[in-house]
């Protein structure tokens, strides 16, 4: 087979969806971000041990990728079993893997053998990554919304063990009750930061990844199109306020701190408290808080405040 027919399989086989701005909003509206995710990867582990598959997902499908937010691999491999050609990372482009098609069908996708199956054995993980076997459920949301999938592959065929597609979805569709129970929990971090007066913002990681921002926090400094980019990426005026620094401050030394007050257009003026913080799936971020006409001491006790009601849903 030519590259260009090839590339033609390819298109033809991919699933036909519109849905992926959609998702892309209900994913930020939830506060699922592209990032590597405790909590997720303790589900793809299960999915694992479950399935006794090689590798399993907790995978956000967008608007324009798919991010495994919960990675999990077998590494108790027999002597010669087959192993992955190479490691497909955390994102993916949306004509890879199966994925996209169990979210556009909105079904459970089984997979003894992708060989077996033309519409799938094109598929540029099979010959890239040497996947063979896949099994797959759609994450629905509360409102219907499909935001992505929690899978399992593996380099081996299963199509001698007759059991195994049924057994496999039984395991994988009761890690996604758990996941799903976990999407509940992000929405009630949501709603608190949402809540509270003043711009929020949480960050993680040396690049100040954005896991949560208010609207608030919107209205100051611009719209955050998905959660997980560095807040350098989307906020240009944060280091001008002095936020940036602080973050980065707090980051090294864990203890809290605040900026110098920032003029707002009405006169009044804003400092921002930052203190190290906890939310599900992630041990450690600093959480940022605007406060308006108010001293320091005040705004660290009010970012405290919050920031311990935010590991009470960590609990």
């Amino acid at each position: 087979m030519t590259d260009q027919e090839l590339a033609a399989r390819r298109m033809s086989t991919s699933p036909a969806d519109d849905g992926g701005a959609e998702r892309a909003e209900r994913l930020r509206e939830i506060g699922l971000a592209s990032v590597p995710d405790e909590r997720f990867d303790a589900f793809a582990r299960q999915i694992v041990e479950r399935t006794g598959l090689q590798a399993g997902m907790v995978n956000l499908v967008g608007g324009t990728r798919m991010y495994f937010a919960g990675s999990a691999a077998r590494t108790n491999l027999a002597p010669g079993e087959a192993t992955f050609q190479a490691d497909p990372g955390r994102e993916m482009a949306l004509d890879h893997g199966f994925c996209p098609h169990v979210v556009a069908r909105r079904l459970a996708l089984v997979l003894d053998d992708v060989y077996a199956y033309p519409r799938f054995s094109g598929n540029r993980v099979v010959d890239g990554l040497g996947v063979r076997a896949y099994a797959g459920v759609p994450l629905i949301d509360e409102d219907g919304t499909v935001l992505g999938t929690v899978c399992a592959v593996d380099p081996s065929s299963r199509s001698e063990d007759a059991g195994w597609a049924n057994r496999s979805l039984e395991a994988i569709k009761e890690v996604r009750e758990e996941v799903l129970a976990e999407f509940r929990l992000r929405r009630q971090v949501t709603a608190l930061l949402a809540a509270t007066p003043g711009p929020v913002l949480v960050t993680s990681g040396q690049q100040l990844e954005v896991l949560y921002a208010n609207t608030a926090h919107e209205h100051l400094f611009g719209a955050v199109p998905e959660l997980g980019v560095p807040a350098a990426t989307v906020f240009a005026d944060l280091a001008a306020a002095g936020v940036t620094a602080v973050v980065h401050q707090v980051l090294r030394s864990g203890i809290p701190a605040v900026t110098a007050p920032v003029p707002l257009a009405d006169e009044r003026r804003m400092l921002f408290a930052v203190v190290p913080a906890q939310v599900p799936g992630h041990r450690s971020v600093q959480l940022t808080l605007g406060v308006i006409d108010a001293g320091a001491d005040h705004a660290v006790a009010l970012a405290h405040e919050l920031s311990d009601n935010l590991t009470k849903l960590c609990q």
